[in-house]
């Protein structure tokens, strides 16, 4: 079982994956044009190939931006975490951003994101806020080989945004269907050009410092992380739940069931919702944000469950 536990108090961390071609990039060009006069931002950009295009692009587009460019691999390989984690926490220091975004290669299994957000003294400055996946609609269906790194990024994903809905004749219902298989709690946004309403706070977290009540001091945020091969029954999960989740501002994630079965597990204030999905070829992993327990007494008593 690997833990992983952070402290946040002030520098939100989103996420936006996607296959190549998907819109990230569009994306990511819209945020700065929306928040960047008003918003200090920390853009980081991975990608595989040895010069960034799309880092030049941004640069070009006259807005004051703060870039980090990782290139040749995937900051979420194990090869790479450990540079790339150093490489960001020295960026964070040095710019000082009031939120980092990080557009990840096309072909990047982010599964592994909450060891980047909760490693070592990086995990003092930043915390994950949001999780974005951006959905090709014309090229979905033709991934092929690369699918199991496109169900991971889903999978993981808050929100999922199906860009280019303008060049389809058939509609998305099909896709819907086949994203809620794979990741049923999270938010299904339609788009063309990647025309969608970003908040840099993020779920849970805006309710409590992204308000016009910017006098008040921001409260300490610990996002915590278990990943576990366990397998529990569910209702040894659901009273686990149940009694955790009150104190929680959010939990989500996935859990194998002793049934051999997968759900996914979806708390907010309280509120508890588990829901069947495929079976995981991954061990399961939950993540909460909270400000009342610690994660030696989250982890003790998720490991008394049977």
């Amino acid at each position: 079982m690997n833990i992983f536990v952070g402290n946040m108090q002030n520098i939100p961390f989103h996420i936006i994956s996607g296959f190549l071609g998907s819109g990230k990039t569009t994306l990511l060009k819209q945020i700065i044009e929306k928040y960047s006069d008003k918003t200090k931002i920390g853009i980081i950009q991975n990608e595989f190939a040895p010069a960034n295009i799309d880092g030049a692009g941004l640069r070009k587009d006259g807005k004051s931006i703060h870039l980090l460019e990782i290139k040749n691999g995937s900051v979420f390989c194990v090869c790479l975490m450990g540079s790339f984690v150093r490489s960001l926490e020295k960026f964070v220091d040095e710019v000082q951003p009031e939120a980092v975004i990080i557009e990840s290669s096309g072909l990047s299994d982010t599964t592994s994101v909450a060891e980047v957000v909760s490693s070592g003294t990086l995990s003092e400055k930043i915390f994950l806020a949001s999780n974005w996946c951006i959905v090709d609609a014309v090229n979905f269906s033709k991934v092929g080989l690369q699918k199991q790194r496109v169900v991971h990024q889903l999978r993981m994903a808050d929100v999922v945004v199906i860009n280019k809905t303008d060049l389809i004749k058939n509609g998305t219902d099909e896709l819907k269907k086949e994203i809620r298989s794979i990741n049923p709690f999270a938010e299904i946004k339609e788009a063309s050009f990647c025309n969608v309403d970003f908040q840099l706070g993020g779920a849970a977290a805006d309710k409590l410092y992204f308000s016009d009540q910017k006098a008040l001091a921001r409260p300490d945020i610990s996002s915590m992380v278990i990943k576990s091969n366990k397998k529990v029954s569910e209702q040894a999960l659901l009273s686990f739940l149940n009694e955790w989740s009150p104190k929680a501002l959010r939990i989500k994630g996935f859990v194998n069931l002793s049934n051999d079965k997968s759900v996914a597990v979806q708390c907010t204030f309280g509120s508890v919702e588990l829901k069947y999905i495929e079976n995981l070829s991954q061990p399961g992993e939950l993540i909460a944000l909270t400000t009342e327990f610690s994660i030696h007494e989250w982890n003790k008593a998720f490991k008394k469950l049977k």
